[in-house]
Formats: structure tokens, sequence, C-alpha cells
């Protein structure tokens, strides 16, 4: 052979091997992007889980909070109370319970929000993670047809 050749040929087995080096790393990348991408989902749909919690349990304090501002509207309730304990009970239920839920049902809102904004983040974490998978995938596709035309 001559040393022509001699250089051609070990030009294209350092493309070629730089070729497959370049592939390991894109099928690393693309492989680590992956588990990202489905330990989102397994954390959105826990989040999805706890978001149908907080909205349920929301819902019933809304509940129970109408139902005892009801109860403390309606004057028949308290008919037969007097003295101290009908103006202690009265109140108590207007200036402490009532306001109670309120809270109570504010600070759902509060952490429902945070819920709903974390799963946002990782929905849109993995529309990302998505379009990198896909270009890493195209990249190695190309790297594949090289190291094949390489071989010919």
């Amino acid at each position: 052979m001559s040393d022509t050749s001699n250089v051609a040929e070990e030009s294209k087995e350092a493309e070629l091997q730089s070729a497959r080096a370049e592939k390991a790393t894109h099928e690393s990348a693309r492989s680590s992007k992956q588990t990202t991408y489905n330990s989102n989902l397994d954390k959105i749909s826990r989040l999805k889980g706890v978001k149908n919690t907080l909205e349920t349990q929301k819902e019933y304090a809304k509940s129970k909070r109408k139902s005892l501002k009801n109860f403390h509207e309606s004057k028949d309730n308290f008919k037969d109370w007097y003295g101290d304990l009908y103006t202690k009970i009265y109140n108590n239920i207007s200036s402490t319970v009532l306001p109670e839920y309120d809270k109570y049902i504010e600070r759902i809102d509060g952490v429902l929000d945070s819920v709903c904004d974390e799963i946002t983040r990782l929905e849109n974490q993995n529309k990302q993670l998505n379009g990198d998978i896909f270009r890493l995938g195209s990249l190695i596709n190309s790297l594949m047809n090289k190291i094949e035309t390489l071989c010919n």
C-alpha cells in the first residue's frame, strides 16, 4: 500500500472512531434525559393525586363552613339558649370558628397553587426534554448513517 492510501485509511479510521464516540455521548445524554422525563411523569402523576385530595379537602371545608354559617345565622337554632352560654357560643362561632375556616381554606388554596405551579414546571421541563430527546435521536441517526458509510 502506498503512503497516500495508508494516510487515507488512518484518516477514515479516526473519523469512524470519532463518530462512534460522538454517537455514544449522544446516546448517554438521550438516556439521561429520558430518565429525567420518566421521573417527571411519575412526579406529575403523584402531584395530580395530591391536587385532587386538596381540592376535595377544600370543598369539604367550604361545605362545613357554609353549614356552620347557616346554623349560626338561624336564630331558631339558639331559641332555647339564654344568658352567658348563648352569648359565649354565638360570639365564639362568629369571631373564632368561622374565621379559622376561612384561614384553613386560604392555606389549602396556597398549597394548591404551589402544587399547580410545580405540575406546570415539570410539564414544561418535559416538553423541553422531549425536544432534546428528539434532537439527540436525530443526531444519533445521522451518526449511524455516517458510521455505516465509513464502514462501506
